[in-house]
């Protein structure tokens, strides 16, 4: 089981440069992400940060730059900068973000925001189809691109690889939603993996080889990268599918 990280010193430094930032106009800050998941590294991972703000103040944003900047870049903290209208407003746009800091967060000034937010399964499922089928086309560009050079592909897929674990997580809460299940996602990215295929009835082997192919000289690039656009496809096939299923939900 992971522990969530807790840097008191860190989160007090930033929550002293924050107020004196933003004063009267700072409504909360919350934390999420690996920092609060359990999965944080130091110097490595990111520390991602809600700062939400009564009202829309560039000349505030621009000061806690100029205050804060070698803070926030040596301690990797990467903040989303948004109004609480903004924030509770955009949750039908990135309802798989919105989820992600739901589940795990922990609000270390003012009152949690998440709990006036409204997310919508069929949201979910429409964003997660737009971001499948993005990533598919980004595959087959790579593939074009690298004309069979193994070593150029093997680095794009490396890079591609980062942001799917937030995809993984959504799929899971998808596939939850429309059987009517509440098990959380696995934290480690191998347990999301597993759970993907197994709620969508996928034969294990091409993410997994992907998860591993930095560091394992035995996986070839470019079968991955065959097998890959196979499982995209049949992947934004099934999402598509629970269009239906999850319509007549919401209707009802």
């Amino acid at each position: 089981m992971h522990m969530a990280t807790v840097n008191t010193n860190l989160e007090q430094n930033l929550t002293g440069r924050l107020q004196s930032a933003f004063s009267g106009n700072l409504d909360s800050i919350t934390l999420y992400g690996s920092y609060v998941r359990g999965t944080y590294r130091q110097g490595v991972s990111d520390i991602n940060v809600l700062i939400l703000l009564k009202e829309p103040d560039a000349a505030q944003i621009e000061k806690l730059g100029s205050e804060s900047r070698r803070f926030l870049r040596s301690e990797r903290v990467t903040p989303l900068i948004l109004t609480k209208r903004e924030f509770l407003s955009s949750a039908d746009v990135f309802p798989m973000e919105y989820a992600d800091i739901r589940e795990t967060h922990r609000t270390i000034h003012g009152d949690d925001p998440t709990t006036e937010l409204d997310l919508q399964d069929r949201n979910l499922r429409h964003q997660l189809e737009h971001q499948l089928r993005g990533n598919l086309v980004s595959l087959r560009q790579m593939i074009l691109a690298t004309r069979g050079n193994k070593r150029a592909l093997k680095r794009q897929l490396t890079d591609w690889f980062g942001p799917m674990a937030a995809v993984f997580r959504g799929l899971v809460r998808l596939a939850g939603a429309s059987a009517g299940e509440t098990e959380p996602a696995p934290t480690d990215v191998t347990g999301l993996i597993e759970r993907v295929n197994r709620l969508y009835n996928l034969e294990p082997g091409p993410f997994l080889a992907l998860q591993r192919l930095p560091e394992d000289s035995s996986v070839d690039p470019l079968e991955l990268s065959r097998e890959l656009d196979r499982r995209l496809s049949q992947l934004a096939q099934q999402v598509d599918a629970l269009r239906a299923t999850l319509d007549r939900g919401s209707a009802g």
